[in-house]
């Protein structure tokens, strides 16, 4: 990846200001120009949410950083049209907190690298997986974030695919780095647990405590890896 210029389109759904999208940010700087388009304020669990019946206000935050009052998606829609239409490849994240499983489906990170996909652009959707209260150490998720570029940049991508990585938690006494794992998606379900207090509903489930499938991406990182996941949309070879 480090050999030929690439023009790289960065999003995310935790907002412009993320400590997560500034670690992608490092991750690939020598490797190209990198725009970002990222939205002007947290979307996260937006989905693929666009918005078509009202404007979309852009603001230039610094030279190459623009902030829009959209979702993740559509920061996709006008970055990939408007501002970069040229990308090399479009970058989402990276999320503070996994999206395993079917968290594809719901995730803001993800839909981002989706609406890529089916821009004609590959992309790569990138979340840091964290338990409990333990602060994230964004320094390793941009060395991580590397390693899984320079691995991934080469591979072409059939139309209609895109990768889904997670990094897991890493302990404060890791040493070594975490393997690089191809893994397929895992479709179990959440456990759906609400506890109802005066007539309203509150989510009560454990994200860490969810449902896994043996070799699969939810496995995978709370194992200690780095899930690698290609997901190929409906259609897609």
């Amino acid at each position: 990846m480090n050999q030929t210029p690439m023009k790289l389109l960065l999003t995310n759904d935790d907002g412009i200001h993320a400590d997560g999208l500034a670690a992608l940010e490092r991750a690939v700087r020598g490797w190209g120009t990198a725009t970002v388009v990222a939205p002007n304020e947290p979307y996260s669990g937006c989905g693929h949410t666009v918005n078509v019946f009202r404007p979309l206000l852009m603001t230039e935050v610094a030279p190459g950083r623009l902030a829009l009052d959209g979702s993740p998606a559509d920061c996709t829609r006008i970055g990939a049209t408007q501002i970069l239409p040229d990308a090399t490849w479009v970058l989402s994240g990276i999320n503070e907190g996994g999206n395993l499983g079917i968290d594809v489906y719901m995730s803001g990170t993800v839909a981002a690298v989706r609406e890529a996909v089916l821009l004609g652009k590959p992309g790569i959707a990138f979340s840091q997986y964290h338990r409990g209260i333990v602060a994230i150490d964004w320094a390793a998720a941009e060395v991580m974030a590397r390693r899984v570029l320079e691995l991934l940049a080469p591979q072409p991508l059939p139309p209609g695919a895109y990768w889904n990585v997670n990094f897991p938690a890493l302990d404060d006494d890791s040493a070594a780095e975490p393997e690089i794992v191809f893994c397929p998606l895992d479709t179990s379900p959440h456990r759906l647990e609400y506890e109802c207090r005066e007539g309203s509903y509150h989510y009560v489930g454990s994200y860490h405590d969810r449902p896994r499938q043996p070799g699969h991406d939810i496995d995978v990182c709370f194992s200690g890896q780095i899930a690698v996941t290609k997901v190929v949309l409906e259609g897609g070879e």
